[in-house]
């Protein structure tokens, strides 16, 4: 079993290291890029399956293992073939435009069949369903009534688009996910390993954690550092919440709320730059707008989502405890993890100052290892940084298993046209009002979010319905964030929550009763689009943009209050 594990950690490194030069240095093409990503994250899917040895379960057709093993191979040699293929052939692949042959035809449904299967076996039948589905509306839009119908395309055209181009599978997507996305994840990665990842988890806990709501507070503020270079709300919750959840049952919140309050913590932390998730570079290539102009428009938003969890726990407090801090304990953690802040200052102002999210993600890494060998204890030796290269390449390789999959969707609805169809039924179905065809959007979002990923259902939904606020005046940065941040209830809406489920694991609690509950603390998340359309948030003055958020926490704290002592007044009566 230990030279098995090894075969794996040889796989993931051997990954991070190819990324990084191909990241860093851009000697590749992108047809090498992205094709290798498709194929590499679905060989280590593939790979992990055979390795672990999982029996009866969704990786797994029966409990046979000869037959299980046999279809492994298969879908090994699929992968391999058809990325070696897409890889060599592109060039002529050109040069033929668009006019397709045997052979594409073959390579391309089998790496059609690969991205589907590796899919469903990391992340569940939804989006391979969902993907199955558009793959099928290119060949038979005839079958489709109204305005979802088409003329329907041979399966030669929609392979041709789909596979021998970079539009489908091999898309923008591929692109973003082995570039920027991979380059922040592994960024995440070495600040673990350096300790930085811990200094942030501890230092809002001696600031604010001497009190009950002290602890929900640390939660909060640990949140918004460690969420701010991690852009995972899942991953956030595994970190901090190991450690404040248990703090905020001791100082008495009840389980479910604990892990409600780092639930809807832990989601902000994909909305607060200068890494917000995959899902803020997806948007910057879709838009065309720089990703310095992204990070810069969300700080006020993000700020604003934070104070309203806090004031709502600050609401608990009990008026006669007063938190002490203590300030010794405070100054010696600064005084010997001050350096932990470096990276994350660097990487800001270099996005900031307008370079590239792979130059600022790897001189940020670069700057967090110097950094820890001169002024950290515990020096991060070579197993450490091998260990960091082994968990990006894991986190990016199930992160990145979905893009082929969305690849098709996001091919699909550009070659039917089926994202100016879905723009005219919102348009039709709002009568062109702002506030429904937000409420649209959030279900849709909120059905999409049972079975995707944050950043599949933001993907899905900008290439669908962003054209549709913007035909009605709201600009293209506007639209798009509108989407973005309704995308994040996936994490904290019932039934399917994930990074509820993560909290609630921690906290013993009940993962539905925690997802309601989260839903209540971060419910400003649908809020914030609203004041997106209606005030100058994201495109006003910094003076503007100050008056809109100190209003709105205003009105927060006053809503908060009159709901407190409405509350108090049944309970008396």
């Amino acid at each position: 079993m230990k030279y098995k594990k090894q075969i794996l950690r040889i796989c993931y490194i051997a990954f991070s290291l190819f990324f990084i030069t191909a990241g860093k240095f851009g000697i590749f093409a992108p047809q090498i890029t992205r094709g290798l990503f498709i194929g590499g994250v679905s060989f280590i899917a593939i790979i992990e399956n055979i390795v672990t040895g999982k029996k009866f379960s969704k990786s797994r057709f029966s409990t046979n293992y000869k037959l299980n093993l046999a279809v492994d191979v298969i879908l090994l040699i699929m992968t391999v073939a058809s990325t070696i293929y897409f890889i060599l052939e592109y060039s002529n692949l050109g040069q033929r435009a668009g006019l397709v042959n045997s052979f594409d035809i073959f390579f391309g449904l089998s790496m059609v069949v690969v991205c589907l299967e590796t899919n469903r076996r990391k992340n569940g039948p939804t989006l391979t369903l969902i993907a199955l589905f558009f793959f099928i509306y290119n060949l038979g839009g005839r079958f489709f009534p109204g305005l979802l119908g088409h003329g329907g395309l041979s399966l030669g055209r929609t392979i041709g688009f789909l596979y021998t181009s970079l539009f489908g599978i091999y898309g923008s997507v591929a692109g973003i996910f082995s570039t920027y996305v991979f380059m922040f994840v592994l960024f995440g990665a070495v600040l673990r390993m350096t300790g930085g990842a811990e200094f942030f988890t501890q230092l809002p806990y001696l600031m604010t954690g001497k009190s009950k709501t002290g602890s929900a507070k640390a939660a909060v503020v640990a949140s918004a550092l460690l969420g701010s270079v991690t852009g995972s709300a899942v991953a956030n919750v595994m970190t901090t919440g190991t450690f404040t959840i248990p703090l905020m049952k001791r100082a008495g919140f009840e389980s479910h709320e604990a892990a409600a309050i780092e639930t809807a913590a832990s989601t902000g932390g994909q909305l607060m730059p200068p890494i917000m998730g995959a899902g803020a570079f997806v948007m910057a290539e879709l838009t065309g707008i720089p990703y310095s102009r992204i990070i810069l428009v969300s700080v006020a938003p993000a700020f604003l989502y934070f104070a309203s969890i806090y004031i709502m726990i600050d609401m608990k407090r009990d008026p006669s405890k007063k938190t002490v801090v203590d300030k010794s304990q405070v100054a010696d953690l600064i005084k010997n993890n001050w350096h932990h802040f470096i990276p994350l200052v660097m990487i800001f102002f270099l996005l900031v100052r307008g370079f590239s999210p792979v130059f600022a993600s790897f001189w940020s890494m670069i700057a967090a290892l110097v950094t820890n060998l001169v002024f950290s204890k515990e020096k991060i030796g070579i197993k450490k940084l091998l260990d960091s290269l082994e968990e990006g390449g894991k986190n990016i390789a199930f992160i990145g298993i979905t893009a082929g999959s969305i690849g098709i969707i996001i091919g699909t609805v550009y070659l039917t046209g089926l994202g100016f169809k879905f723009s005219s039924v919102i348009l039709g179905a709002s009568n062109g009002i702002l506030p429904l065809m937000i409420l649209f959007v959030a279900m849709a979002s909120y059905v999409l979010g049972m079975g995707l990923t944050v950043t599949s259902s933001y993907i899905i939904l900008a290439v669908l319905a962003a054209p549709a606020f913007i035909d009605k005046g709201v600009s293209v940065l506007g639209a798009h964030m509108i989407i973005f941040w309704l995308s994040q209830d996936a994490n904290i809406t019932p039934p399917v929550c994930l990074a509820a489920y993560a909290a609630a694991g921690i906290a013993g609690a009940d993962p539905l009763k925690t997802g309601v509950a989260a839903l209540k603390y971060a419910k400003i998340i649908y809020v914030v689009p609203l004041l997106i359309v209606y005030t100058p948030l994201i495109d006003g003055s910094p003076l503007e943009i100050i008056i809109v958020v100190s209003i709105s926490i205003l009105l927060v704290f006053m809503l908060h209050k009159i709901y407190n002592i409405v509350k108090m007044k049944r309970m008396t009566e």
